[in-house]
């Protein structure tokens, strides 16, 4: 009795703190709970081929990784990890994609149970919605358009994969699909190779960049294609999303090609159609995937500066991709354009944007392009190894933009160096806006201070 009293006790509390918690803080807890409970598994010796498990710090630093869709990793998948330690990757990638809260959601639905306010308060969170109204209905369609995208682009590759027979096939397939849907870049090719000897595949090659753009335009752009279904019903959110979308993907394809079409150690020597296969492949993939189908470190710098930049920005919105997202980088460029014209609030296809859509996107670029400066100035003080300036600041836009393209140098980093891009990874999967407003307590001002002018420019 004594002893059922303070587990009673003990649970009512820990449901007293979780109910008072804030819905991004809550976000933030499920993230860290999916990275602890995949390290641990991985730090077991069913993970590893060798019976040791991962160290761990290798073992929290390949989970975040996982779980924040990023893909840089210290370990060979294929060669490291036994099944087991690949299937806890596998969902640390699929619950990392959706986040834990829309596993909870469609479990409590199935179960029978009603979503309280809370809990669609947390789901807005999670979604980057604007209210809770009508969450529960979109997390059911993300769920149930991501299986069934997964599952149609697994059965192409088991397909495109059946040289290897039986279950292995099926393996790849499955891995490959949900690993390029969730844009987290992990790959079964084995000595961190990725795409690069399947260069001229190209079933395989536009599987993962139909995937990849897939998972990166966003559950809510998704939703509001398939329900539209003409551009001029879209609403504006979504017209910014295709647009930018588009522009970047065919602008980065055309700079790379442009870049390394006669670089040797690249593109350079291969047909011309292999060439634009690979420029678009890489194109698509610096949107926070991670696959390559070429040797990075052997970019020209200037190439380098192009993924580097294509990586900061990212994916969209509410997508399984990272980085500051388009949506924020064309609400700057169109509220620098409005103020060169003298306008007060920038205007797209006949809508106004609002000045506090302006503050937030100003904000996340402020506070994305601090930390990023950050941990590179971090990452240079214990850049033991003396590699480039240019192959640690790529390492640095990788981890922030969760995106996982590497430079061959991950597996050279210490400790702390390895400390610091898993705070950056987080950070950029879970949204450096929503981690510092879940330390923080806003409260409105309800003072007006006089104006006073300062010289800007």
């Amino acid at each position: 009795m004594k002893k059922s009293f303070w587990v009673r006790l003990f649970s009512n509390k820990l449901m007293q703190g979780f109910m008072a918690l804030k819905g991004n803080q809550i976000v933030i807890l499920t993230f860290v709970f999916l990275i602890s409970a995949g390290a641990l598994l991985l730090m077991t010796p069913f993970a590893t081929t060798d019976g040791r498990g991962l160290s761990w710090i290798d073992a929290y630093f390949t989970a975040t990784s996982g779980s924040c869709v990023t893909g840089l990793t210290v370990v060979d998948v294929k060669n490291d990890l036994t099944f087991f330690g690949q299937l806890v990757l596998l969902f640390c990638i699929q619950a990392g994609g959706l986040s834990m809260t829309t596993f909870g959601t469609l479990l409590a639905v199935a179960l029978g149970r009603k979503i309280n306010l809370k809990e669609r308060l947390v789901l807005q969170e999670s979604l980057n919605q604007d209210e809770p109204q009508g969450v529960v209905k979109l997390t059911l369609k993300v769920v149930k358009y991501t299986f069934i995208i997964e599952a149609f682009f697994a059965a192409i590759l088991t397909w495109h994969f059946s040289q290897l027979g039986g279950f292995n096939s099926l393996w790849y397939g499955v891995f490959h699909s949900i690993s390029g849907f969730c844009n987290a870049g992990f790959d079964m090719f084995g000595n961190y190779d990725s795409l690069v000897h399947y260069s001229d595949d190209v079933v395989l090659n536009l599987c993962i960049m139909a995937l990849i753009v897939l998972g990166g335009l966003g559950f809510p752009t998704m939703v509001d294609i398939l329900r539209e279904r003409r551009w001029a019903t879209l609403h504006l959110h979504s017209k910014l999303v295709l647009l930018g979308t588009g522009s970047f993907i065919l602008g980065g394809a055309v700079l790379l090609f442009a870049l390394e079409w006669q670089n040797p150690t690249t593109m350079g020597g291969h047909p011309f159609y292999e060439q634009v296969l690979m420029s678009f492949m890489q194109s698509v993939s610096a949107r926070t995937a991670g696959f390559n189908s070429v040797d990075l470190a052997n970019l020209r710098e200037i190439s380098k500066l192009v993924l580097c930049f294509l990586m900061f920005v990212g994916a969209c919105p509410s997508s399984t991709g990272g980085g500051i997202k388009i949506t924020t980088f064309l609400v700057i460029i169109l509220a620098t354009w409005a103020t060169l014209r003298g306008r007060q609030e920038p205007v797209v296809f006949g809508r106004r944007i609002g000045q506090d859509i302006v503050s937030k996107a100003m904000t996340v670029f402020t506070l994305s392009a601090v930390w990023v400066m950050l941990a590179f100035f971090g990452l240079l003080c214990v850049n033991h190894a003396h590699h480039p300036f240019t192959f640690v600041f790529f390492e640095t836009i990788s981890a922030f933009g969760t995106v996982g393209m590497g430079v061959g140098i991950t597996n050279d980093w210490d400790t702390v160096g390895k400390l610091i891009l898993i705070v950056t990874m987080f950070l950029g999967r879970v949204g450096i806006i929503t981690f510092i407003l879940s330390l923080m307590e806003q409260k409105p001002d309800n003072i007006t201070y006089p104006t006073s002018n300062i010289t800007i420019g």
